[in-house]
């Protein structure tokens, strides 16, 4: 069997290593699996997209492989830099490097004529030389940071430097003395709105579309009147750790899942918290750039996770009402310095004149004219496949692939899977892009070995349902089919489900108390799904939840930290869960009592009948 991996970033890595990896889990031969990268070095959107002071927004914790982790002497969130040598030194560690190809750009990808299978033709970048590979299956892991994304803003050409956010890598690109618009609210909106404020620019502006929602990757631990912590304490722990999946995702009952009533009380208890110690429903002291009533709900939006621009943004906004006023003596995150320096927050620019000024749609006329020098476009990507030729064939397209399972594969051709397309609200890629790994090829060798590789499922996981793992369309904005927008607890947890890897309670009770805390009380490190299932590997993932992930989930992040987001929700969506299955099964009981009346008279005539016969 032959398979081909486009793309040398976490998801191609992580799809590589299972394929490599199948026959020492499995019966059957070695696989032969080619990763094509066209870039120098592998490493993706990691090596080429980055920028001056650039940092992980999800913690090491989270982001790292299932049995590889990044050192425990790392800082909880790592520079890419780091990240890539971790992604070096995870091919070195399972001997991967044989099968990568740098410097490999997949030119086209078309269906073979005659017995099955594709043809991949792979270009030299250096020479141009054009080589031909047939294969079994393809694993497109291209990633979402490809294609830019670019606005169409009548007159954006009238100004003198307009740059997508992929292009900017420095503060010195801002110049000196000019006034900067940074188009995005996002991550690296906030980033390159951080970068320029920090530089020494006239001015800077951001500018949203409907609004947006800052969660920063570590919630500041609130304190009286809002003082700074002690100099040298030690950060919050990090957001992504801090989910108790016990009754989040793990038993939480199959009419929860099924219905509003989780995502309503989350939604509720995490604005109304955000009030309590900071005074903003929004995100800790975030005070402008809020979305509308109908749109904030926390199923249908992404989270922005990067919070640098903050201080510069709600500087001047806060709310000086009685009511705040008392709050904020009581209990309030630490306000930090914006150092006399302002990012003002715009709606989205409908225009640029002839005269260089820009018009946004929210203004007025005390406004002043703004005629910015440099424009920032934080304005993401677009999702494209430009290889795939369907002359031979129709491919499925990335809207087939959203109806098909999970966002991976189409039904009918599980032999081109679809890694590292989802989008977590909050959480990271690489972990959902392994596990989507693990679904594709468990589904790939068991429709080419369907004897040696069969669906089976140890009585150590539990049996398989369906979890609301999807972003909710709301407002005109339709998240999981425009941008394969999850929820990462439920989305994870989904895939371990489909996969028989979700070890049941009593299986995990018996690893013992370190391990058995990290489950419950932790967030869905990929470790856990680790223990049981076609992947597992139970001595080194009981060694990272015993050691590694143990020690993070137990921080508590302080007493409002730890009952704000994990004991309060475990123990609502906890009583919730425990309410219903004891109501579930006490409303079966009259059916079991009838059940049970039937089968006694059953066997007693059954019992005359054969003494009739004996007789």
């Amino acid at each position: 069997m032959k398979v081909a991996v486009v793309g040398g970033g976490p998801a191609g890595i992580a799809t590589l290593k299972f394929l490599a990896m199948a026959h020492t889990f499995f019966p059957i031969p070695p696989v032969e699996v080619r990763l094509f990268e066209a870039g120098d070095e592998i490493g993706g959107t990691f090596v080429q997209r980055v920028y001056e002071d650039a940092e992980m927004v999800s913690s090491k914790y989270l982001t790292a492989f299932s049995d590889f982790r990044l050192p425990l002497d790392a800082p909880d969130f790592v520079t890419p830099q780091v990240y890539v040598q971790y992604l070096r030194d995870y091919l070195t560690h399972f001997n991967l490097w044989p099968h990568v190809h740098t410097k490999s750009r997949v030119s086209r990808i078309v269906r073979r004529q005659a017995g099955g299978g594709h043809t991949v033709s792979v270009t030299a970048v250096d020479t141009g030389a054009v080589e031909d590979w047939d294969c079994d299956a393809v694993a497109i892991c291209t990633g979402i940071h490809v294609y830019p994304q670019l606005p169409k803003i009548p007159g954006l050409e009238r100004v003198s430097t307009v740059l997508h956010s992929s292009q900017l890598k420095t503060r010195a690109q801002f110049g000196t003395g000019k006034h900067v618009v940074v188009l995005g609210a996002g991550e690296t909106g906030m980033d390159m709105a951080h970068l320029a404020i920090t530089s020494p620019t006239a001015s800077i502006t951001l500018c949203h579309r409907e609004g947006f929602f800052c969660a920063p990757k570590i919630i500041p631990l609130p304190n009286p009147r809002g003082r700074s912590a002690e100099i040298g304490a030690r950060p919050n722990k990090p957001v992504d750790t801090s989910v108790a999946s016990l009754f989040d995702t793990a038993y939480a009952h199959s009419v929860l899942q099924r219905s509003p009533l989780l995502w309503f009380a989350y939604d509720l208890w995490v604005r109304k918290m955000h009030w309590c110690i900071s005074g903003t429903e929004e995100g800790p002291d975030q005070w402008v750039g809020h979305m509308s009533k109908e749109r904030k709900h926390l199923n249908s939006l992404f989270m922005c996770k990067s919070d640098r621009a903050l201080p510069y943004i709600s500087a001047n906004h806060r709310s000086t009402s009685l009511i705040n006023r008392i709050r904020s003596r009581i209990l309030n995150v630490p306000i930090r310095s914006h150092h006399g320096k302002t990012i003002a927050v715009r709606r989205w620019p409908e225009s640029i004149d002839e005269d260089g000024v820009i018009h946004f749609r929210d203004a007025a006329p005390s406004k002043l004219d703004l005629k910015p020098d440099v424009i920032v476009l934080a304005t993401g990507y677009t999702t494209s496949f430009p290889m795939l030729d369907h002359s031979r064939g129709q491919y499925p397209t990335f809207q087939d692939v959203a109806a098909g399972v999970r966002g991976i594969y189409h039904p009918g051709n599980v032999d081109v899977g679809y890694i590292g397309f989802v989008r977590p609200s909050i959480g990271a890629i690489p972990p959902l892009a392994e596990m989507q790994a693990q679904l594709w090829t468990l589904r790939l060798l068991q429709a080419f070995f369907p004897e040696h590789v069969p669906a089976t499922r140890s009585s150590s996981a539990l049996e398989g349902y369906e979890m609301d793992y999807k972003l909710h369309p709301r407002c005109g904005y339709d998240l999981w089919n425009d941008k394969r927008g999850v929820d990462h607890e439920s989305y994870a947890y989904q895939l371990a489900l489909d996969m028989g890897a979700a070890p049941t309670f009593t299986y995990v009770l018996g690893k013992g108390w370190r391990c058995f805390y990290a489950w419950a009380m932790g967030s869905n490190f990929n470790p856990k799904f680790r223990l049981v299932g076609p992947w597992r590997d139970e001595v080194v993932a009981e060694a990272i939840m015993r050691e590694e992930l143990y020690s993070v989930v137990k921080r508590s992040g302080g007493v409002v930290y730890l009952l704000t987001y994990t004991i309060i929700p475990l123990i609502v969506f906890g009583t919730m869960s425990m309410s219903l299955y004891a109501l579930f099964w006490v409303a079966s009981l009259p059916g079991k009592l009838v059940a049970g009346i039937k089968n006694l008279f059953s066997r007693r005539n059954k019992s005359k009948v054969a003494q009739k016969i004996m007789a």
